[in-house]
């Protein structure tokens, strides 16, 4: 009986071992996962390792017979990467590979990070005007996937004042960014006509008497006044425009302001009103998106001067918001008729 009793508790023992044994060779050969979804942020590095992805990995016999398997992936320096030409957000599988075994893992990309404005006018100065301006331009933001730039809030660009608005920059996610701008709307810069100048006589120059003065030398045979000069033809004087523009940017420099380059833009309408003022005198024609300083006078004044004892003049030469400026000077009937015009940055 004894002999009995031995051989049952012997053959519990064996049994117990062998299904022992069982277990652990089972769960050396089974793949066990930390979770069933992995979540990244977009444009987060997402790991290739399949240690990140195992339960107790440390301990896992064999480590080196698991691997990842993908078609959504390219593996590069230990990185899955999205073998698309653009990630996105969305749910991606891998497969975890243990000899004849294998676990889907979803990973799954999230945006929640909202734009970032990288350009951002908070105050908008524009000239009163009822024609349309795209506001849109003054505002730029960034983000992993497309942004949208929209406006609220109520303005009139016909109507001088300070309007608030709402920019609002929203990604492919919906995620948000939005910050407050002023719109300043104000009239159109009217700047004074400089006084004419008149240049002073020059003591080497004949007074208007001496030029028509009949001739007292006995020696010559008849009493004929000397031919007097011809007015030359109408001309644009660039070698005097150009001391202007030197005259200017040096003046802007002493007084910390940045120099103003001159742009084909600038020129075109300088020239094109400085021939207009020489038949009608005034800044009726300024081209929109300009300012403007003019004189007319006798050949050879000094208008830098006339301008900087003015003070709307001097103003508008020493403007911050100015991008771009050129002078042009039409000789006409021996006068100079002379502008200065100045591309304005509202």
């Amino acid at each position: 009986m004894k002999k009995r009793v031995v051989l049952i508790i012997i053959s519990l023992i064996v049994v117990f071992l062998v299904g022992l044994l069982f277990i652990i060779h089972k769960e050396s050969n089974t793949i066990i996962l930390k979770n069933d979804v992995f979540t990244y942020e977009l444009g987060e590095d997402i790991s290739a390792d399949v240690f990140y992805y195992l339960k107790d990995a440390d301990s896992t016999k064999n480590i080196n017979e698991y691997k990842i398997v993908t078609d959504d992936f390219d593996i590069v320096d230990k990185t899955l990467v999205i073998n698309k030409d653009v990630e996105k957000v969305g749910n991606y599988n891998i497969n975890i590979v243990y000899k004849k075994l294998s676990k889907k893992v979803i990973i799954k990309i999230v945006d929640t990070t909202s734009p970032e404005f990288t350009t951002f006018e908070e105050n908008i100065k524009i000239e009163q005007t009822s024609e349309e301006v795209d506001l849109i331009n003054n505002f730029k933001a960034t983000d992993l996937s497309e942004v949208k730039i929209t406006i609220e809030g109520e303005y009139d660009l016909n109507k001088e004042g300070n309007y608030e608005i709402n920019v609002i920059a929203t990604d492919l996610s919906g995620n948000k960014s939005e910050k407050k701008s002023i719109i300043t709307v104000y009239k159109k810069e009217v700047i004074k006509e400089t006084p004419v100048i008149k240049q002073e006589s020059n003591s080497n120059n004949p007074s208007k008497e001496e030029e028509t003065k009949p001739s007292t030398n006995n020696n010559t045979s008849d009493n004929t006044a000397s031919p007097q000069p011809e007015t030359p033809s109408p001309r644009y004087r660039k070698d005097i425009s150009d001391t202007y523009i030197t005259q200017i940017n040096a003046y802007r420099k002493a007084n910390g302001l940045n120099e103003l380059p001159v742009t084909a833009e600038a020129q075109t309408e300088a020239d094109r009103r400085a021939k207009e003022l020489s038949t009608y005198y005034s800044h009726d024609g300024v081209g929109y998106g300009f300012g403007e300083i003019i004189g007319n006078g006798s050949i050879g004044v000094d208008f830098i001067a006339a301008w900087k004892n003015s003070p709307s003049h001097n103003a508008t030469m020493l403007r911050d918001h100015t991008v771009a400026m050129a002078a042009s000077v039409y000789e006409y009937n021996n006068k100079w008729y002379t502008i200065v015009s100045f591309r304005m940055d509202y």
